[in-house]
């Protein structure tokens, strides 16, 4: 069960802040040459984060709260700019300025409180969202701490990545972690100590909550022929399977064949949390209920799909331009769908060897990763199959080849993760 209260800042913490808060103007001024100098502009990397937020204002404001307004909307946007290009995460923000806060605040729920002028800024604005993600407000996040490190796999090979040492942890108690926490202005030396934080949040939400990006496709009907997309009202329709509005990203969650379908920044949701047939499926911001998590029953050819809502036990079918959920006895020949992407390479049709990027190349029964191309210490790899089932899972001190002719027959997905960046590529294996 999570903890959705708000986090409140340790008495050492609120001590440290409060004797940093007259490094404001030294503060400001830092990061305004940071900008400046070009440290705080992003690299041009994919993004994949996928969080939002609403600045909630009264209608009328004063001039205390317009200045405020404008100061929490700048460190946010810069905040989501490094969150939303090295993390993966999606969520639903809702922020507010509240002058009774001392400092700042934030909560699973989403929520964060801006208080004093002083902690209108990014660092603030990216530790407040780690606490909206779970650090420090979940028991996922403290049944992982123990005796003052945080014990996930995925963190702990992060922060060995980020430091060089196989040995380095990340250290922490029920609230906070460190190094990169950015608990306080005096952590932030550059630009990196953002990034880092944000690989760090990365690897531990994986940690708590088992979410990973599994790949982007549309997904279509094998009845009608159009796919699942966002029309012109916001609603989810079947729609022209080559516009922009029907690309979804699959996050397969808990490490099974089970997925959050996001299309922008909705997910595929069952209005109500109903479980009765015949309900049309709507969009909304995500909040981790089963009428928001899809099982993908997979059938001999691995494109091709039941999709079975979590909750309700009901299959999604096509209903003229609608998408319902139904009885798996109704319509079972609507309640087909096709996952639709690049065109796969296959292994044993490769007869020489072919790069598919700079880190991986196939020829005939094994693949070659090339780890070193992506500049890190260590190098994750994962393969999967189209269940969202681990089929390998290392971590690469260095280039790997990996024997293909054990596998079974079908798709497969190769991730390679490292230096904050993510490579994947798909492969047949008949």
């Amino acid at each position: 069960m999570r903890d959705s209260s708000k986090s409140v800042v340790s008495k050492e913490i609120l001590r440290r802040r409060q004797t940093e808060a007259d490094m404001k103007n030294h503060q400001d001024s830092f990061v305004a040459a940071l900008f400046f100098l070009g440290f705080l502009s992003f690299p041009i990397v994919a993004q994949t984060g996928n969080i939002t937020y609403i600045l909630h204002r009264e209608n009328n404001p004063t001039q205390t709260q317009r200045s405020a307004y404008a100061k929490i909307q700048t460190a946010m946007d810069s905040a989501l700019g490094y969150y939303n290009k090295y993390t993966s995460i999606t969520k639903s923000l809702n922020i507010y300025y509240d002058p009774d806060v001392s400092t700042a605040d934030g909560n699973f729920s989403g929520t964060i409180r801006f208080g004093k002028v002083d902690y209108m800024v990014v660092h603030t604005a990216m530790h407040e969202i780690a606490h909206t993600l779970g650090v420090g407000t979940t028991t996922e996040y403290r049944s992982l701490m123990h005796n003052g490190v945080f014990t996930g796999a995925h963190a702990t090979a992060m922060i060995r990545e980020i430091t060089g040492d196989q040995n380095a942890v990340v250290n922490g108690d029920n609230q906070h972690f460190w190094p990169y926490g950015l608990n306080y202005a005096s952590e932030v030396k550059s630009s990196q100590d953002f990034i880092n934080h944000c690989k760090i949040v990365d690897a531990m939400y994986r940690d708590m909550f088992r979410e990973e990006f599994f790949r982007t496709c549309r997904i279509k009907s094998r009845l009608d022929g159009r796919c699942m997309a966002v029309s012109a009202d916001n609603s989810l329709r079947l729609g022209d399977c080559n516009s922009s509005a029907s690309v979804v990203r699959m996050i397969s969650l808990n490490g099974e064949n089970v997925f959050r379908l996001e299309f922008g920044n909705k997910v595929l949701d069952i209005p109500n949390e109903s479980t009765s047939a015949g309900i049309v499926v709507g969009l909304y911001s995500w909040n981790g209920g089963g009428h928001q998590r899809v099982i993908f029953e997979f059938q001999q050819d691995t494109n091709l799909a039941r999709l079975k809502m979590q909750h309700s036990g009901l299959y999604l079918r096509a209903d003229g331009d609608r998408i319902i959920q139904d009885r798996g006895t109704a319509s079972p020949e609507s309640q087909y769908w096709e996952l639709v992407g690049e065109p796969v390479k296959s292994v044993n049709q490769v007869r020489n060897s072919r790069r598919i990027t700079e880190e991986i190349r196939v020829a005939n029964d094994l693949i070659t990763v090339n780890s070193s191309a992506l500049g890190g210490k260590s190098v994750k790899l994962k393969i999967t199959d189209l269940h969202g089932r681990v089929i390998k899972s290392d971590l690469l001190s260095g280039d790997a080849v990996i024997f293909t002719a054990e596998f079974i027959p079908g798709v497969y997905i190769i991730n390679l993760y490292g230096k904050g960046k993510c490579f994947t590529s798909r492969f047949v294996v008949r």
